[in-house]
Formats: C-alpha cells, structure tokens, sequence
C-alpha cells in the first residue's frame, strides 16, 4: 500500500478524532485539512513511526493554530506524539487536551477552580475552610466539574 493510500485510509479514525474538536461540519474540514497536510509534508514522515499518530500531531497543531487566532503560529514538536508505541503518545495528547480544557475552564468555573485545588491535593475540609463555605457545597462543586469535564472530553 502506498504511503497516499495509507493516509487516505487514515481519514476514518482522523474524524473521529477531529469530532472530540468540533461537534460541527469543522470536524470534517479539520480531519480533510489534515490528510492533506499530511500528503503535503510526505518527505518529513518517518516510515519506522506510526502513521496515525503523526496525522494526529498534524491535526492537533492545526487545531491549536485555528484556536489560537494569533499572528504568530504556534505548534507543538512532533516528536512529542510520533513516537513509536503510539498508544502512549497519543494517551499524552489526550492528556494535554484535557488539562487545556481545565486550565480555560478554571477561571472561569468555581467547580473547576474547586476540582484543581482538590488534585493540587487539599483535602474537602480544608477548601470548605479556606472558602468558607459549607463542606456538602465543596462535594457538589467537584461533583459538577467533574461531570462538566467528562462531557467535554467525551468519556461516558
């Protein structure tokens, strides 16, 4: 199979990966836009790596510079996903999506805010004393978040 062939048939699992972007048509723009990059950056791909994992880099670096809306382009090193055993590269990736997710959630949601201070390791108790509020109201703000996160990282 040659290397367009293979990219082309990578554009299924390129999609369901661009919906966890976009729940909208973008999510097929972005997945197209990504096999094309790839078909584009042909000579920079590495045969001994996996091919699914590098498109996912190509796609993610185009997310973050859609998102982004700066002038200057800002992408993360390949290097940082395409390696080999992808399933840890690309566990890494989603790991980075997420804490994206909680660091522009954070300031703006008080159960959010709640939830990190809990994984920074304080205890229920000390957040409800240190907010003075009621400890039940500290349980329901981690509670919210943690359900807020996981419909936004599509865990069921």
């Amino acid at each position: 199979m040659t290397f367009e062939e293979r990219v082309v048939e990578a554009y299924r699992p390129l999609l369901n990966e661009a919906r966890r972007y976009y729940r909208d048509e973008r999510a097929y723009d972005l997945a197209a836009d990504t096999v094309l990059r790839a078909l584009e950056a042909r000579d920079r791909y590495d045969d001994s790596r996996p091919l699914l994992t590098w498109c996912r880099a190509i796609m993610r670096n185009l997310w973050l510079n859609t998102k982004s809306k700066l002038s200057v382009t800002h992408t993360q090193r390949l290097g940082e996903w395409d390696e080999p055993g992808g399933e840890d590269a690309d566990q890494r990736a989603r790991v980075n999506d997420i804490l994206g997710i909680v660091r522009d959630l954070e300031a703006r949601s008080v159960s959010v805010a709640t939830l990190v201070e809990v994984a920074k390791g304080y205890s229920f108790g000390e957040i409800a004393a240190a907010k003075g509020v009621p400890l039940g109201t500290v349980k329901r703000r981690v509670h919210d978040a943690r359900k807020m996160l996981a419909k936004l990282v599509n865990v069921k």
